[in-house]
């Protein structure tokens, strides 16, 4: 698969989710850790089921192969990527307004910082990118 790290990465991802999810039920972490640990968790296994479906099926990786040189294939992921944070962006702006209006104020600036976040690393990440290409 195009773009992978070496198994035993996601193998530690995973390891590593599974650890911040037992860590805040004893330790009663923030919430913010335990959304890291069940992304880590998902991602993980994730990517372990996708590279364990490729050793496994050689079909299932002809036609992924095929499908990770299509330009138009490629040209759509791009394009819901962008999409998707335009409305991650959105959202997060309209529910930080909400939970300000509703008395909610530290959440209301998390979301407004997440959106400041998001859209510095856009920005970086845009900029470096016009330079290599």
């Amino acid at each position: 698969m195009k773009g992978n790290y070496p198994t035993p990465i996601y193998i530690l991802m995973t390891l590593l989710g599974i650890a911040i999810l037992i860590a805040n039920s004893f330790r009663g972490l923030p919430i913010a850790a335990s959304a890291v640990g069940a992304g880590l968790l998902a991602y993980g296994i994730n990517r372990l089921i996708g590279a364990w479906r490729v050793s496994h099926d050689p079909e299932y990786a002809k036609k992924l192969e095929t499908a990770n040189r299509d330009e138009r294939l490629s040209f759509i992921a791009d394009k819901s990527r962008s999409v998707t944070l335009i409305i991650a962006i959105l959202a997060l702006s309209v529910l930080g307004i909400i939970l300000l209006s509703v008395g909610q104020k530290p959440y209301g600036l998390a979301c407004f910082y997440i959106t400041c976040g998001i859209s510095f690393l856009y920005f970086v990440v845009y900029q470096v990118l016009s330079r290599m290409y």
